[in-house]
């Protein structure tokens, strides 16, 4: 198979650029390498501690060496970011976007001076889920503003989610019991850190020739049909979500799709007349009758306006002009809650106010509208594509994080904000195709 170079380098003449791309390709391989570390200790710690009859463990118990990666990941990563950062070009990036960011910045400053004592700064809380390094690791998008990177950083998505996708499929195949609780146990933390990079295989760009481009949905479908066992109906929203995506990035690519839709359904007619005929009365197809049910069980269930009601009982509307700050808690039916709310937006409320919620959507989701708007091609309209997904997301449980399952997004917000091709000089992505059937690129 011939391989497709997704992206062109760049000639840089100067030694020191050259240097610094070295630095940051190095820090952020090794820095994805840590986080996957840290995950696969931490899916570990909770399939082994999560007792019957719950969903996850009220205080996981992780291992030296998760804290150990946790480190190391927050340290290469940062590095990586910050020499990005240093090195960028400010004609590369969308006009006024160091403004948006700087002033995004400064309300994670903010929050963390409403939230932290002087104490708490030196100690490890500093790197809590809730205070300012989910914030800091936004430093990512100079990373994935840098065209040049993403040949790299293209090859470890797609590492991960191969990965990913084995040990999920292996979990899958060791259960001993289809019920709900222990199938989360095995499969819920793999399936959210698997979503990111499969959704980015089915959504970005492909030679005709390549043979990557047949298998593109392959990530995607396994996420989709692992779900199905998990009764999590987020994700099946997010699966369905993920094929609107891609049918209207094929719109905005100007590529015929009636073929494709039609072939797809009749394989799932096919599978669907195969599965009634031939399977039956198997085991496998009981399990499934089984999963079905309980999911199906499961559809009007609400498990959100509970919540929402004891959050604005304990917490007045005022509170989230500025929000409580870092590390806040609020009372959730008699108990003291330490995680936000499952409403991604709420929660940035609720930790930094206006200031946080809003310089988090220009800075982090405003970019992809940008290029659905200015209709830029390639792996912008993937990149917009993953933002427009997560954005999506965080109406439910999703918050920005130290995790392996948010630095995909951030990566793509920097492809939304690069500008690298508009009068820079600078050789960018062009699929083959492109070049035949090239349309301007309009900022």
């Amino acid at each position: 198979m011939r391989s497709h170079k997704y992206l062109t380098q760049s000639q840089d003449p100067s030694g020191r650029n050259m240097i610094a791309d070295h630095v940051v390709i190095a820090l952020t391989v090794a820095g994805l390498i840590a986080a996957l570390v840290m995950l696969v200790l931490l899916l570990e710690s909770i399939q082994q501690q999560t007792k019957p009859g719950e969903l996850y463990p009220s205080d996981v118990t992780k291992p030296a060496l998760f804290y150990i990666a946790h480190a190391i990941q927050i340290v290469l990563l940062l590095g990586a970011a910050f020499v990005a950062l240093i090195s960028t070009d400010p004609r590369g990036i969308e006009p006024g976007y160091f403004w948006r960011f700087g002033l995004f910045m400064a309300a994670a400053v903010l929050m963390t001076a409403r939230g932290y004592s002087v104490v708490d700064l030196f100690s490890t809380r500093l790197v809590d889920s809730t205070g300012p390094f989910p914030c800091l690791m936004s430093l990512l998008v100079f990373i994935g503003a840098r065209r040049r990177y993403w040949n790299v950083i293209d090859r470890a998505i797609v590492a991960e989610a191969v990965f990913l996708s084995v040990i999920a499929l292996i979990a899958l195949g060791s259960l001993q019991s289809f019920t709900r609780d222990r199938v989360i146990a095995s499969l819920g933390g793999t399936l959210n850190a698997l979503y990111w990079p499969a959704a980015w295989i089915a959504l970005r760009d492909y030679a005709r020739e390549s043979v990557s481009r047949h298998l593109r949905f392959v990530p995607i479908l396994l996420y989709g049909f692992m779900s199905f066992f998990t009764e999590t109906r987020l994700n099946v929203v997010m699966f369905i979500a993920c094929l609107l995506v891609y049918a209207f990035l094929q719109y905005k690519r100007m590529m015929p799709q009636i073929t494709m839709w039609i072939v797809s359904f009749g394989l799932v007619v096919w599978a669907g007349l195969f599965t009634a005929v031939f399977l039956t009365n198997t085991s496998e197809f009981r399990t499934l009758r089984f999963v079905a049910g309980a999911f199906a069980a499961r559809l009007n269930e609400d498990t959100r306006t509970g919540q929402v009601r004891s959050f604005f009982n304990v917490v007045e509307p005022s509170e989230l002009m500025l929000g409580r700050g870092a590390l806040a808690t609020w009372d959730w039916d008699r108990q003291v809650w330490r995680g936000g709310t499952d409403i991604g937006y709420l929660t940035l409320l609720f930790y930094g106010g206006l200031p946080l919620l809003l310089t988090y959507i220009a800075a982090h989701i405003r970019p992809a509208f940008t290029v659905f708007w200015t209709s830029s091609d390639g792996c912008q309209l993937a990149a917009a594509g993953i933002v427009l997904l997560w954005t999506l997301r965080m109406f439910s449980s999703s918050y920005p994080g130290l995790s392996l399952d948010y630095y995909p997004v951030v990566f793509c917000v920097g492809v939304c904000i690069s500008r690298e091709s508009d009068g820079s000089g600078r050789e960018v992505y062009r699929p083959p195709r492109e070049i035949k059937h090239a349309r301007p690129l309009v900022y």
